[in-house]
């Protein structure tokens, strides 16, 4: 299986950014997709690809709530998942670098 199938769409790395953020809970489904930003149809799509790269797993049910965290059981998991997270920060870096260098040039013209 190779990596394309986990970056089809943003989808799978907004639901690991949020499963990152909330590592030390579970989060239900519901949750997952509100704070992804992502409809509820695309969690339920992207899921299970995660779940079969065992980046996800589902923790515990609660009624009819099923709960879930990033997979840290797994060593190699758990590594990718923080270089996945270190590259979103560079990239984050980088656009905030990219907009202040913007904001600087626009004042330098308007001066």
């Amino acid at each position: 299986m190779s990596l394309e199938k986990l970056f089809i769409g943003s989808a799978a790395a907004k639901i690991l950014d949020v499963l990152w953020e909330y590592q030390d809970i579970d989060i239900t489904l519901t949750d997952i997709a509100d704070e992804a930003g992502i409809h509820y149809t695309t969690l339920m799509k992207t899921l299970p690809v995660l779940e079969e790269l065992d980046l996800v797993t589902m923790t515990r049910q609660i009624g009819n709530a099923k709960l879930y965290q990033i997979n840290k059981d797994d060593s190699v998991v758990d590594r990718l998942v923080m270089l996945l997270n270190a590259l979103n920060l560079r990239l984050a870096e980088r656009e905030a670098f990219r907009q202040t260098e913007k904001k600087i040039i626009k004042e330098m013209v308007l001066a």
